[in-house]
Formats: structure tokens, sequence, C-alpha cells
């Protein structure tokens, strides 16, 4: 089993959520900030899996590589896996004229965690996160996302939600469960 596991990431959310994941088990976690090159796929997996392989063999070492897809059900998925480089000319307004009209406000946010050593292929851990898009965007700061994204079990967008809460709510999520699992029994 490795001892350190190189998680490359430059949210630090994510990789305080993933710390917290590891913490006591004897496994120490390295953030490494590294922009990887994203596919254009439909597939969040496929993104994932891509972005490990190239930052496993840029590092020479094994790496952790997580990719997430916004899927608004209303807007036949969209943006989907492309939520990041859509975020670069979409603001959260902009999703708000997209929905005009729409009742259905469900979105579902599929998360994917990717494992993977040089030359080798990745092991993917996937799960997901139900919610559903705000009437209307938060006035705090934020992401899109941040600033639209209500969780289930909660009554106002991500970036109203305080930090820890998160962090907790992030925490329960699957796929780090099931990559400590996995990287446990190794």
């Amino acid at each position: 089993m490795d001892k350190v596991l190189v998680y490359v990431t430059g949210n630090e959310i994510k990789f305080n959520v993933a710390s917290k994941t590891f913490k006591n088990t004897g496994i120490t976690l390295l953030q490494k900030k590294l922009d990887t090159p994203e596919i254009q796929s439909k597939s969040v997996q496929e993104v994932a899996k891509y972005s490990a392989s190239w930052a496993s063999e840029k590092l020479g070492k094994a790496v952790i590589v997580t990719d997430a897809g916004f899927l608004i059900e209303a807007l036949n998925g969209f943006p989907g896996p492309f939520i990041k480089f859509i975020n670069q000319w979409f603001s959260a307004e902009d999703y708000m004229n997209l929905m005009k009209g729409k009742t259905n406000r469900r979105i579902i946010i599929q998360d994917c965690l990717a494992y993977c050593y040089p030359n080798k292929e990745p092991i993917v851990f996937t799960g997901s996160y139900i919610g559903e898009l705000a009437m209307e965007p938060s006035a705090k700061p934020g992401t899109p996302i941040d600033r639209l994204f209500i969780p289930q079990g909660f009554s106002v967008p991500i970036a109203e939600i305080p930090e820890e809460e998160m962090t907790a709510y992030w925490s329960s999520g699957v796929i780090m469960s099931k990559f400590k699992e996995y990287i446990l029994k190794k």
C-alpha cells in the first residue's frame, strides 16, 4: 500500500475533504497543483481517466485525479462534464436565462475519481450528488455552481452554506470513501 498519495488538484476544498477522509489511516495525502489536459468527452469517467493517466506519466508516480459533471435535467444534461470550460463564459445569470419556462430544476452532479500509476490503466470510482437549481442565484461570491446548486437536504445554494457544513457534505460522498476502502485493502 502507498503511504503517500498525490492528489492532483488546485481546489483547496477538494483537497481538504480528501485529507479529512484519510485522517488517522497512516496515509499521507500531498496536493499537487498541475493543469491537466481535459479531453472533450460526454463521459466524466473518460475525462478523469485521461487526466489521471497524463498526470501519472508527467509526475512519474501514482496519482489521484477527480472530475465532475453538472447535469441539469431540464437542459438535457447540459453542461455535463464541460462545466469547467463553460464557466469561463457562463455566469449564474446565464444559467437562469436558459432555465426560463422550465419547471424541472433537478441537478445531478456526477463525481469521479481516477487512481493511476504510470503506464497502467486508471482505476475509477464514481458517485453522484442530487440537488436542485435555485430560483435565483445567491448574491454571495462563488462559481456559478456555488451560487446555484442547492444540495439535497439543504434549502440554500452552496455559496450560502458554512464551509464546515459543505466539507462534511462533500466528505459524505462515495468516491473518496470507495477509494479509501480500496487503498486500505491494497
